[in-house]
């Protein structure tokens, strides 16, 4: 068994392939690179939870038609990213009704045409317009009076 070191973001798009309480790191990477699977008894990573895929950039060419089909999973990371947000905890709900709680700022709640941003805690927690507890859920974000819709001009 050999160690590697990756950076941050190579570690973050690795999770973002992996199954969750099914793939290691290691199984991942097979998948990725045509290897085929192991058997868990043979897979020498440790077993770890992991996200839901999220997307698929950079992938190998090898990489499986099912694989990029669930890989291309709109994530608030993903919308952050490509619209240039500036945020650094980025949530998306389909819908804009219902999030998990944005923990680090400025944060975003994004639905599928736009977002909210929030540049502190303090300006996520005094939204009147949230129900926050464990969860937040929202009226309909696009009808929040902060709404801006994504904009094609900054893609």
């Amino acid at each position: 068994m050999k160690t590697i070191r990756i950076d941050d973001e190579v570690w973050a798009w690795l999770r973002s392939l992996a199954r969750p309480f099914e793939d290691t790191p290691n199984s991942v990477l097979r998948k990725v690179a045509g290897l085929g699977t192991m058997t868990a008894a043979t897979d020498p990573a440790p077993r770890q939870s992991t996200k839901r895929p999220k997307e698929g950039r950079n992938m190998h060419p090898a990489t499986s038609d099912a694989t990029r089909k669930v890989a291309q999973r709109i994530t608030g990371n993903l919308l952050n990213r490509k619209w240039r947000l500036g945020a650094l905890h980025a949530l998306y709900h389909k819908d804009g009704t219902f999030y998990e709680r944005l923990t680090r700022f400025p944060g975003v709640l994004c639905d599928e045409a736009g977002y909210v941003k929030y540049e502190t805690k303090e300006q996520f927690d005094r939204d009147s317009t949230l129900n926050i507890g464990v969860k937040v859920n929202a009226k309909k974000l696009s009808e929040h009076p902060r709404y801006q819709p994504f904009s094609p001009s900054r893609s």
